[in-house]
């Protein structure tokens, strides 16, 4: 059954177009077009059995037009020619109906207040007092005619009863009709409601998530205009104080590696302050490869371990030189440093940092371990989003939390994820999971 109402819905649709390319009104003139048609082809006969020859060659005549104005309407799209000539044709027939049927005694009457409710139907708003004063004035024009020259209009009924056939049809057929251009509207008013409901609840969606990111945006930004102006009012009083005094050696080292340090710190920012910006303006700009791991760790730690000697914080690395992952280079390298940096950062003086790897299941885990002062338990799950706020490490190193939300998004791009581990006061491990590259592992299999 439910077969069968899905194929009859299907007909239907492909009758009356498809809503994405016809207006309402078009749909709704196709529809009573194919309703037009179908009761004109069941009259047809009909008035022949009664034998009203006039009325039944009137009859086909119409049933011919409004299959070529539906024709019009349906495949060529010409949809205002259609209507007019619809409308025209139909005040024609109801005219000759009324003086070849026997005026006021026949249907006639019913078929203008069903032609009526038709014309309302899929004509166009601004339309409708056109359409109501036509009905008004021709039906009573009529019925004044014949009220005054009764023997204008000649009874063509055989018998009362073929007169009873007749006015039953057409009162049912009105009937009919009235149900079903009802029906079919209601369905398009609730079908457009559930519509406009679901853009509505769609648009107040999107407003709320666009609210949302003004918040962090407006917040992230008032905080990296915070930190930013500090580290670099310390790097020009830096630079002044090399530039103006005398100083010895020793004083000048301090000064040029507190000076590297504030600089590397506000380049990491910037660095990622604009990577993010890209992502929330450009998408998803992913480059897949093959990477090798072992060579983007290096890299990495090449600039990495300045600074961790300078905290005097030793870094361990023991990465497997054959594992391969499909990712993009240049987003795993930001990953990891960041990681790293991440890790540099809130290890005290002394402290080790771990990085290695962990596969499984066409899985490459890239660990970046540390035994430093971990992460509080009320700031953990809030440490992917940006509900930031500025993080001091253990020499007072500024930061803002960018840098793990931009890890999170980098990664999820590249079909990974990024999860962690802390235990406040012992430390805290990160874990970066990424797919291995299944081409060079393939090369391995062959080998």
């Amino acid at each position: 059954m439910r077969k069968i109402l899905r194929k009859a819905t299907d007909l239907w649709e492909e009758l009356v177009g498809d809503p994405a390319f016809f207006t309402l009104e078009n749909r709704a003139f196709n529809s009573i077009s194919v309703i037009t048609m179908i009761l004109l082809t069941i009259l047809l006969p009909f008035n022949m059995w009664l034998g009203l020859t006039a009325v039944w060659i009137i009859v086909a005549v119409l049933l011919a037009l409004q299959i070529f104005c539906f024709y019009l309407s349906r495949y060529r799209k010409i949809y205002n020619i259609s209507m007019l000539a619809y409308v025209l044709i139909s005040y024609i027939t109801l005219t000759a109906t009324f003086y070849l049927n026997s005026g006021s005694h026949g249907p006639a009457l019913l078929l203008f207040f069903l032609t009526f409710n038709l014309i309302i139907a899929f004509s166009p708003r601004h339309q409708h007092w056109i359409w109501a004063m036509l009905h008004l004035l021709i039906p009573l024009a009529l019925l004044t005619k014949e009220y005054l020259h009764p023997s204008w209009i000649a009874d063509n009924y055989r018998n009362a009863q073929n007169r009873y056939i007749d006015i039953l049809s057409s009162y049912l057929i009105t009937l009919t009709c009235i149900y079903l251009i009802t029906n079919y509207l209601r369905n398009n008013y609730e079908r457009e409601k559930r519509n406009a409901e679901d853009r509505a609840d769609k648009i107040d969606l999107q407003n709320t998530n666009l609210e949302q990111l003004n918040q962090k945006k407006d917040k992230l930004f008032s905080i990296i205009a915070h930190d930013l102006q500090s580290p670099l009012n310390s790097i020009i009083t830096t630079l002044h104080l090399i530039a103006e005094y005398e100083l010895s050696e020793e004083d000048k080292k301090m000064l040029g590696d507190e000076l590297l340090t504030l600089t590397k710190n506000t380049s990491n920012m910037l660095t990622n302050l604009l990577t993010w910006s890209k992502l929330q303006m450009d998408g998803r700009g992913v480059r897949l490869s093959s990477v090798h791991v072992y060579d983007v760790v290096e890299r990495v730690l090449t600039l990495q371990k300045m600074l961790a000697d300078k905290k005097s914080v030793s870094i361990a690395s023991n990465i497997d030189p054959s594992v391969y992952v499909t990712a993009d280079n240049n987003m795993l390298e930001l990953i990891i440093r960041n990681l790293v940096n991440n890790a540099i950062k809130f290890t005290p003086e002394g402290g080790l940092i771990r990085i290695y790897l962990k596969t499984e299941d066409n899985i490459c885990r890239i660990m970046v371990a540390d035994n430093g002062i971990g992460i509080d338990a009320t700031q953990q799950d809030e440490l992917f989003t940006l509900k930031t706020h500025s993080t001091f490490g253990t020499n007072n190193e500024k930061g803002i939390g960018l840098g793990l939300v931009l890890c999170k998004e980098l990664l999820s791009l590249q079909e990974g994820e990024l999860s962690f581990e802390s235990y406040p006061g012992k430390g805290t491990t990160f874990s970066a999971a990424i797919p291995i590259s299944q081409a060079v592992a393939g090369n391995k299999l062959s080998a």
